[in-house]
């Protein structure tokens, strides 16, 4: 469904990034980890772009997107520099990178950047429905200032019963921080915790083409492998 929006809100999550709160005339049904097509309304010609919605169903007032500014990227610079009350033809929702509480008792979600930003929508969704699950959030960012909603990830571990959370650095080391990339030795020992886990992979395509191939190395069936590239 296509319908014009405005920007209500914007929060700055980290030097570079934004989260951006939407509003139209009617509300939107989407699930959690789909996505929205952005259109500018300027004069201008500017390329549409697919971006995570990061907000949860089970708070629809507005609609969220969190958009991180890529070196050289014209659209994310853009929509980091927008002001409240702009207005935008959002278009959507889209997608089969959806957390389905019925089927999935048991998922591991895999992030890096701003392949944070369905789960954090995941995360509000769990929460709110009270949905019984276990679940392991490993995210990576290269230090600590990129590490965007790292309060609302703390509060989202002490929220959600039977969540680990895992924050890894890649280029500096940090206490209460895992230092390094996400390896096999990682991914081995959150399998071993599990029964029937679901993955979802989201971030760069080279951390979500390696992950990937580390979990099928240690027998996940592709079928319970979900990915969303960004970049």
């Amino acid at each position: 469904m296509k319908q014009k929006m405005k920007i209500v809100k914007v929060t700055r999550e980290t030097p570079d990034t934004n989260t951006l709160s939407f509003q139209g005339a009617e509300k939107m049904d989407f699930k959690p980890g789909q996505f929205l097509m952005i259109e500018f309304l300027r004069k201008e010609k500017i390329p549409k772009r697919a971006y995570s919605i990061s907000s949860s169903p089970t708070r629809n007032e507005n609609v969220e997107i969190t958009v991180k500014e890529m070196p050289g990227g014209w659209v994310s610079k853009l929509l980091n520099e927008c002001n409240k009350e702009e207005e935008f033809l959002i278009d959507g929702p889209y997608g089969h990178f959806i957390f389905d509480e019925k089927e999935m008792k048991e998922i591991v979600m895999i992030g890096a950047g701003s392949g944070v930003a369905p789960y954090r929508g995941f995360c509000h969704y769990i929460i709110d429905k009270k949905i019984p699950i276990k679940a392991t959030f490993v995210y990576s960012s290269k230090t600590e200032e990129d590490v965007i909603f790292l309060n609302q990830l703390r509060k989202f571990e002490k929220q959600i019963p039977n969540l680990d959370l895992i924050l890894t650095l890649t280029r500096e080391e940090k206490k209460g921080f895992h230092n390094g990339r996400i390896d096999d030795v990682m991914i081995k020992e959150i399998i071993s915790k599990y029964n029937d886990p679901y993955f979802f992979l989201c971030g760069p395509p080279k951390m979500v083409q390696s992950v990937k191939e580390l979990i099928l190395a240690n027998g996940i069936d592709k079928d319970k492998v979900k990915q969303e590239i960004y970049g």
